[in-house]
Formats: C-alpha cells, structure tokens, sequence
C-alpha cells in the first residue's frame, strides 16, 4: 500500500483507467453466461465460428460476432486461423462449475446485475433504511444463494475430516442440522454423504422452504432429511445434533447480542462433544487490509450489498470471539481450497 500523497498522477490514473475495464469485462461476460454463450461453446472444444454458433442459438449474427470479438479481446475467448471461437483454458470451469472452488460464474453475474444495488444504496445513502429481501432484485437474491453451493462438498469433504470424531458420529448415523437451509441443495448434500445420518434443514424464509421440500422430495430423500420453516432465534432443540452447519447465515440475524443468542442456542441443541462448523465471508479486521488482499477487497464491495439488506459483516476475530462467548470450546480456525469464506470450528464440550 502506498498513501503517499505525491504519488504520480500518472500511476492513479492508471488504476482509474482499469475500473471501467473491470465493468467491461463483467459486462461481457454476464452476457455469455445469461444467454447460454459460453454454455453452446462449451459444446464446441474445438471451436466454432461465429456464423454457425449464431444459427445454432438463433441469434443475430452481426450482435454474436461483435460479442464474440470482445470476448476474445478480454481473453474470455481464443480465437484460431480458421476463425473460430473456443472457450479460453480453464474457462469452462472458473465460468460455468458451480461445484468448484474456482467457480466465479455467479460472481460475475452477481456484479452484472450490480446496478440494482447501486440505484438502491443512492436511498440508502439518505434513509438508512435496509431493503428487505421481498423487495430486492429477485434474480440477484437467487445468484448469492447460489454461490453457496459449492460450500456444501467444502464442508463435508474439506472440513469435517478436521474433526474425525463428527465424521464417525455422521457415518454412523448422527444427526446434522443445516441452520439456514436455503433452497435445499445442502442438504440434500449432506444426505447424500452420510446415507445412515438423519439431516434437519432449518430455513425461515417460506419460499426456501417449499423449495427446499421439493429438492428433497425429488431426490427421494424424504426418509431422512426433514425441513422446518422456523427462525434460528427459535432453536429450542437440547442435546440432539452431532453436527451443526451454519454457512453464512449468522451476520443475517441480526448484530452481536443477538448473533451470541443464536450460538447458545445452537451450543444448547449439540450434544456433548458435538461440533459447529460456522462459515462466514472473511471480512478482515482491519481497514488497512482491505488493500493488501484482492479476496478483500472484493468483499469491500461485496459489503455494499450486505448492509443494504440489512446484514452485518463479522471479522475473522470477531467470529471467534461470538463462538467463544456463547460457550464454544476448542476453536480452530478450518483450512479449506476457498479463499472467500473463513470456517471456524467449535465444541460442545460438556452436556446440558
């Protein structure tokens, strides 16, 4: 970092100067993954030109060849002497695996559609007044729950091995509850993982709900897997669970006292010796870092969306500091592939 007030002007215009290609390069690429381009060059591993690709779509091919030209120029696209088009290596991952720890499709798509909060924070700016989900941009709303995703096989594959004994306990029939359900797919996951385990979804939002109800339905796993339309400010459940996932839900509920509320709760609902495995954004706990890390500066951004509906940002200490308040002993911080979310493990240690 450098806050030296002499720093050339020529050196800050050049960052200046990137910020609208970032815009650009968003703005391309949430148009190939909101049409299915990038999807239809996925099918062509050794390219395709422009006019063929256009007829298979039924799109304009004058419009399909100026974006396939700017796709090529922010290198999203290559380009043969035969001109045709083919995704750039690695593209099909980083754009269109949600499963993947390098996923950045709903990233980019999250920032296409960023205007929408942009427009929203101008009233922000002035009221103060958070935007409830009902009245946010439903299809961004739908992209952040999304991006989730790809944290269920974290936890399962990543960092419950960290804590051997809640493997044993899943494997041989425990009991998990997913705090902050969503639309299903974590546990759905998680049945999938532990087929002897009995897995619980809490979710509060009503369309998540019956979403999540017919995720389970369909994958045939309602047997096992149970979901409660309840808030987590309502957990009254002692002693039953082995087990509790709480993937970026505990900055929703509200600030400090009622984030430590939710942790008894859950410390309550454990049984002796069960685990937390609470995931949350890494916000740093610094100004100052904010700069010396891109993952970091990202959630800077990031952020903007979170406070404008209503969301608090805990720091990696401050994490901590809740669990540990709320009674949670032997806490460690879980190593995972993805640098955008901070796991923090904890246990129960003695019985109610």
């Amino acid at each position: 970092m450098n806050d030296d007030p002499l720093l050339p002007k020529t050196q800050q215009l050049a960052k200046a100067f990137d910020y609208p290609l970032g815009h650009l390069a968003i703005t391309i690429a949430g148009i190939g993954l909101r049409s299915g381009l990038f999807a239809e060059l996925r099918r062509h591993p050794d390219g395709v030109s422009a006019e063929r690709l256009a007829g298979e779509l039924g799109f304009d091919p004058h419009a399909l060849k100026v974006w396939c030209r700017s796709a090529y120029a922010f290198e999203l696209l290559d380009l043969d002497s035969a001109a045709r088009y083919r995704l750039a290596p690695h593209m099909d991952v980083i754009l269109l695996e949600p499963l993947d720890p390098a996923y950045m499709g709903g990233r980019i798509r999250m920032a296409n559609l960023s205007h929408h909060d942009a427009e929203a924070y101008l009233g922000f700016l002035q009221t103060g007044r958070a935007v409830t989900r009902s009245e946010h941009n439903s299809e961004l709303l739908a992209i952040v729950a999304d991006s989730s995703n790809a944290d269920a096989p974290i936890i399962t594959e990543e960092v419950l091995p960290q804590v051997p004994h809640a493997i044993e306990r899943l494997e041989s029939g425990g009991r998990l509850l997913d705090l902050g359900a969503g639309a299903g797919y974590h546990v759905v996951h998680y049945a999938s993982r532990f087929p002897k385990a009995s897995i619980i979804g809490l979710e509060s939002d009503e369309p998540s709900v019956a979403m999540a109800r017919s995720m389970v339905s369909e994958a045939g796993l309602g047997d096992r897997v149970q979901i409660v339309h309840a808030d987590a400010g309502g957990l009254d459940d002692e002693g039953v669970y082995d087990v509790v996932a709480m993937n970026l839900v505990l900055h929703e509920v509200g600030g400090p006292i009622e984030q430590i509320e939710v942790l008894r709760r859950i410390r309550r609902a454990l049984r002796p010796g069960g685990v937390l495995v609470a995931v949350e954004l890494p916000y740093p706990d610094s100004e100052v870092e904010y700069r010396q890390e891109p993952v970091y500066r990202r959630l800077a951004g990031l952020m903007l969306h979170e406070a404008l509906v209503g969301c608090t940002s805990i720091t990696q200490r401050q994490l901590q500091g809740l669990m540990e308040s709320a009674g949670f002993q032997h806490l460690r911080v879980a190593q995972t592939s993805r640098p955008s979310r901070w796991v923090v493990i904890g246990e129960n240690p003695t019985a109610h």
